[in-house]
C-alpha cells in the first residue's frame, strides 16, 4: 500500500472518527436526559437500581456524570485513534509517536472493566441517594473483559511498533 493511499484512507477514517467523537457525546447526552427527565418511550432504558421515572432535574444531573463514563472512555479511545490516523495521514508510519498512541489505546482498553464497575457503582449511588436506602451495584460483563483482553493484545502491538520505530530510525541513519 503506497503512502498516498494510506494518507487518503486515513483522511477518510479521520472524518469518521471525528463524527463519532461528537456523535457519542451528543447522542449519549440526549438519551440520558430523554430517559431520566422525560421518560421517553421510544427506547428502553435500564438502570443499575430501581428508579421511578422521570427523575428530578437535580438527580438526573448528579447521575449524568457517572452515566457518561463509558461515553468518556469511548471518546478517549476515539481521540487516540484520531491522533494515530492523523500521524498516518501525515506520512508518519513507523515512529515512536505511533507506538505511544497504541500504548494509550491499550491502557484505555485495559481500563474498560474498571471504568465500567466504577461507573455502575457511582451511578447506583447517585440514583439511590434520595431514597434514604443507599444502593450499591457493581458488575462487569463479558464485553468489558473482552475489551481488556484486546487491550493486552494492543499493548503487544505497541511494543512491536516501538521496535519497528527503532528499526526505522536505525535504517534512516545507515542510509
Amino acid at each position: 500500500m503506497s503512502q498516498q493511499s494510506i494518507s487518503g484512507f486515513s483522511r477518510k477514517l479521520l472524518i469518521l472518527f471525528w463524527f463519532s467523537f461528537v456523535f457519542v457525546a451528543a447522542f449519549d447526552t440526549i438519551l440520558w436526559f430523554s430517559a431520566t427527565l422525560f421518560d421517553a418511550q421510544w427506547f428502553n432504558s435500564s438502570f443499575p437500581v430501581e428508579v421511578e421515572l422521570p427523575l428530578s432535574l437535580t438527580r438526573s444531573l448528579v447521575a449524568y456524570i457517572p452515566s457518561m463514563f463509558s461515553a468518556f472512555l469511548t471518546m478517549a479511545l476515539l481521540w487516540q485513534l484520531i491522533a494515530l490516523f492523523g500521524l498516518y495521514e501525515q506520512g508518519h508510519i513507523f515512529e515512536q509517536q505511533n507506538a505511544q498512541c497504541y500504548k494509550k489505546l491499550s491502557y484505555l482498553l485495559i481500563a474498560t472493566p474498571f471504568i465500567s464497575a466504577i461507573s455502575e457503582l457511582l451511578l447506583s449511588l447517585a440514583l439511590s441517594y434520595n431514597d434514604g436506602a443507599w444502593s450499591l451495584t457493581v458488575s462487569v460483563d463479558d464485553v468489558d473483559i473482552t475489551m481488556m483482553i484486546i487491550g493486552f493484545i494492543v499493548r503487544v502491538i505497541a511494543v512491536v511498533m516501538e521496535r519497528a520505530a527503532e528499526l526505522q530510525q536505525e535504517n534512516e541513519l545507515t542510509i
